[in-house]
């Protein structure tokens, strides 16, 4: 079911344009919570993998994504306070 405020969010980008990529990583993160770079990569199939990796580097160095190492030497990505906050 599509809202008010997502018809008006799909008409501000336009049908043929996506949210821009680190958008739409934060809404994934913030609707399944930490997910490794891997998963968020197969959630958003038309993203390519060096886009999704550039767009976390961003939101990493701007503070809206946090990034833990785990023991398998996998990146996780999850939302830092400020930006559950916001969100």
């Amino acid at each position: 079911m599509i809202t008010v405020t997502d018809r008006v969010s799909l008409e501000r980008v336009g049908r043929d344009k996506q949210p821009p990529v680190e958008q739409r990583i934060v809404a994934t993160l913030h609707a399944g919570g930490t997910k490794t770079l891997e998963q968020l990569a197969a959630e958003l199939p038309d993203v390519s993998w060096p886009q999704v990796f550039l767009a976390i580097d961003r939101l990493s160095r701007s503070g809206g994504v946090v990034l833990h190492r785990t023991n398998r030497g996998d990146y996780q990505a999850s939302l830092s306070r400020s930006e559950v906050l916001e969100v």
